[in-house]
């Protein structure tokens, strides 16, 4: 219970495919923060455009001006970048200047040759406008309006930009718009919708200041755009949408659903003896190993489960006859008229059983510790040649091919090569053969002795635990179910070859 209260917090899967479908449907809107840079592009387009409409502007009014004042216009220069002007303008609160001051009254009326020009450079100025929507405002030397499309016989003089120009410099600037209607809450978002350009730019007439025009526009905004594009965007939006739905349905069809219907499963194996059952729909190859590992487990833990069991009931019966030889030589030697021989048979028989017991626990702890022994690496037959030899010197063995890699580590192989040569030397066999080979790319280990042999009523029995024919001789019946243990843990297995002559195992890596 208190391990349950301080599990460490961790999402759910369900949660994690939600975030992520979440951050899928929010890129498309995510987009929308590119409105502020793509403002600052719609704002230097537009003052690009109002720079050109009043260098063409500026053109036509020296021109005008020449030819009413009867001054030679100069011959056209050649191009240069010297003097060319490029946009400049970005859109955010340290650049936007407050709206444009009102216009004043005029103090001084314009000179003749103004007057005599205004006609015509209104005439520009108002067919211009119809196709660009921008103001044209067209400005004498002390800043008074004389011809444009609005605000004719006002002084603009006292604006920053346009005193700027009459100084000999070409001004831009954006500044905030004063709209006479109130300001869509959709437009809110496009700061180029909230702002007005406007271009200043001295006209000369062989190199004096005569002028200046002075131009201003609304920047085109996002939202025109978009509406323009709005059929494609509800497509784009349809896209976005079912996209996200089919990527939902993916994970929940391949991820989620099979790891829950996994869980499920787990939980329900082992109950009643259930047995563990993949689910019929796994999704990734990634689960499907999942699943095969959680049933290879489940049936190891069975086998585990079913065999303790099983050793429970033998280790049962075979403690059995030893302890009750034990009590039974303990009561007879309570009687003090006992010879002594009589006492030296007793005191053998509580040594034998002590003896029998002892073999028999040290077998079954070898047993449960067979997964931790066996260790998957790789050695030779030669590498435990001497330690074989040393340990059954009794027993004439020989070696073949023993210079092939075996897919195990040295002591699982010494541990699994002492019970199996044991096993031989119990039953009487006097020579063992050691043979390793390859069989279609699978290596093989067998192990072939001169003793009797395996009967055919016990071929059926031999791996069966505590089954043994040499009983007297101290046999526990665990060797060979030792062996088997640890084959099965690295993978391998164990089993019996018939033969002419004596018992032949072979011992399978897989």
């Amino acid at each position: 219970m208190h391990a349950r209260l301080n599990r460490k917090w961790r999402p759910r899967l369900w949660t994690i495919v939600l975030l992520v479908l979440g951050i899928v449907l929010c890129l498309p809107f995510a987009g929308l923060i590119l409105f502020r840079f793509y403002d600052s592009q719609l704002v230097q387009q537009t003052e690009e455009s109002l720079l050109t409409q009043a260098a063409v502007m500026s053109a036509a009014y020296a021109e005008l001006y020449a030819d009413a004042a009867g001054i030679k216009p100069p011959r056209p220069s050649a191009i240069s970048t010297e003097h060319a002007v490029f946009p400049s303008l970005s859109v955010n609160r340290e650049t936007v200047l407050p709206p444009r001051p009102d216009a004043r009254p005029a103090t001084v009326r314009p000179g003749s040759v103004y007057q005599a020009i205004a006609a015509p450079l209104s005439r520009i100025a108002n067919a211009a406008q119809a196709q660009t929507l921008a103001g044209y405002r067209m400005l004498d030397v002390d800043g008074n309006v004389f011809a444009g499309t609005a605000e004719i016989g006002q002084k603009l003089g006292h604006v920053d930009e346009v005193r700027e120009a009459l100084s000999g410099k070409t001004v831009s600037v954006a500044r905030t718009r004063v709209r006479e209607d109130a300001t869509p809450a959709l437009y809110t978002l496009s700061r180029g919708a909230r702002v007005r350009v406007f271009v200043a730019m001295p006209v000369f007439v062989d190199q004096t200041l005569i002028g200046a025009v002075y131009l201003s526009r609304t920047p085109n905004h996002i939202f025109r755009f978009l509406y323009g594009e709005r059929f494609n965007l509800a497509k784009a939006a349809a896209f976005v949408a079912l996209s996200t739905a089919l990527i939902g349905y993916v994970f929940w069809r391949f991820i989620t659903r099979p790891i829950h219907l996994l869980i499920q499963r787990s939980q329900m194996a082992g109950h009643g003896g259930q047995a563990w059952e993949p689910p019929d729909q796994l999704g990734t190859r990634e689960i499907a190993d999942l699943s095969q590992s959680f049933q290879s487990l489940t049936e190891r833990l069975q086998d585990k489960q079913d065999g303790l069991k099983t050793y429970t009931a033998h280790v049962t019966h075979e403690l059995k006859s030893p302890l009750t030889a034990l009590k039974g030589a303990a009561e007879l030697l309570r009687d003090d008229d006992l010879s002594p021989a009589q006492k030296h048979r007793l005191l053998d028989t509580v040594e034998k059983g002590g003896k029998r017991m002892e073999d028999l626990l040290a077998n079954m702890r070898a047993f449960s510790l067979a997964d931790q022994s066996a260790i998957n690496g790789t050695c030779c037959l030669n590498d435990i040649t001497e330690q074989v030899f040393q340990t059954f010197p009794a027993l004439a063995i020989k070696t073949e091919n023993d210079h092939l890699p075996l897919p195990v580590a040295a002591p699982t192989l010494h541990i699994i090569l002492t019970h199996m040569l044991e096993n031989a030397q119990q039953h009487g066999a006097q020579n063992a053969v050691l043979t390793a080979y390859q069989n279609d790319g699978v290596v093989c280990l067998r192990i072939a002795d001169n003793g009797p042999g395996i009967s055919e009523g016990n071929k059926d029995k031999i791996m069966q635990p505590f089954f043994t024919t040499k009983r007297e001789a101290g046999g526990t019946g665990m060797g060979l179910n030792i062996v088997k243990a640890t084959m099965e843990a690295i993978g391998g297995q164990l089993s019996v070859v018939p033969s002419n002559q004596g018992a032949c195992f072979l011992l399978t890596f897989n």
